[in-house]
């Protein structure tokens, strides 16, 4: 799906951009396409930009435009210097008479986060929006050259996409051959909750030689029971979480030795806004990932030649 999405917004970027080779008092406009299709038009770079997301917030100081953003959303915590922005915004709620009173230039927001009707209601304010929805790892190249384009930080944002399309593929080249671990990934303890194979969490565990016992499930954060893992008994248990507190509910497995992950020590903790936000620090995450299921292919090496 996203495969075809692409291919729709880069055909139409060809036909748009050739309109506009044709006008020529269009050749100035900047213009990019987002991720629900929709153009985004501006006579210059933006400079006053409201950002709800996160992810949208951590990739804007990646490429150097922090000091562009006006208002942000709740936990948009990344780098420190994000706390300081004023909110406009928390969940999928959003404060809509703060935000025109900013009189932004552009307001980029998650989608799916904050939902269609929110998206239509800043557009209907007559505010540019560009409305995000990275799915892959490669979706977080495209979105910083979006951002990039939009912003008028070609340079800066040329070094950020090409660094963070070397980490990847080099982390690719290491662990894509990699003997293959099952993982299940514990989004949340009560109700137990995981990931699908749509969500970028996925994207990390087979980045890393990993395969995500979960991922045919429909639902994108399916709720699962102790005996649904316990009959997928994988390799490892990654538990994530916002903080250390969250690291505790580990002790939680250690009644369920039948599982694999459980017997051979192979329980993990990983803070989740380094692996579930689209944007370059998720790479951070991913070796975190990474080199916890390559322990895991340690250990059982070991066993398999202590049992010979």
């Amino acid at each position: 799906m996203r495969f075809t999405i692409l291919l729709s917004r880069r055909f139409s970027v060809f036909v748009f951009l050739s309109s506009i080779v044709i006008a020529n008092d269009a050749l100035s406009e900047i213009s990019v396409v987002d991720d629900t299709g929709v153009f985004v038009v501006l006579s210059q770079p933006a400079k006053r930009l409201v950002v709800l997301g996160p992810n949208l917030i951590e990739s804007l100081y990646e490429i150097g435009a922090g000091d562009y953003i006006l208002g942000a959303s709740e936990y948009s915590d990344y780098p420190e210097a994000a706390k300081k922005i004023p909110r406009v915004g928390s969940h999928n709620t959003i404060n809509f008479e703060m935000i025109v009173s900013l009189a932004p230039d552009l307001v980029f927001i998650w989608h799916s986060g904050f939902g269609a009707e929110n998206v239509a209601k800043l557009r209907s304010l007559g505010i540019a929006v560009y409305a995000s929805e990275p799915q892959t790892l490669d979706d977080i190249e495209f979105l910083l050259n979006d951002l990039g384009q939009l912003t008028g930080l070609s340079e800066s944002t040329a070094i950020a996409a090409a660094q963070y399309r070397s980490e990847l593929n080099r982390l690719q080249n290491v662990y894509s051959q990699k003997k293959t671990v099952s993982v299940f990934y514990q989004v949340w303890h009560e109700p137990m909750q995981t990931l699908n194979g749509e969500h970028v969490v996925n994207a990390v565990i087979e980045l890393c030689g990993g395969q995500n016992v979960f991922a045919s499930l429909s639902e994108i954060a399916p709720r699962v029971s102790i005996e649904s893992v316990i009959a997928m008994n994988p390799d490892v248990i990654i538990s994530s979480g916002s903080d250390s507190r969250d690291a505790r509910e580990l002790d939680f497995w250690q009644r369920w030795s039948m599982i694999n992950a459980v017997h051979n020590e192979q329980v993990y903790f990983i803070k989740a806004d380094s692996l579930v936000r689209h944007a370059p620090r998720i790479l951070q995450g991913a070796q975190q990932l990474c080199e916890l299921l390559e322990r895991s292919r340690s250990a059982q090496k070991n066993k398999v030649q202590t049992n010979e």
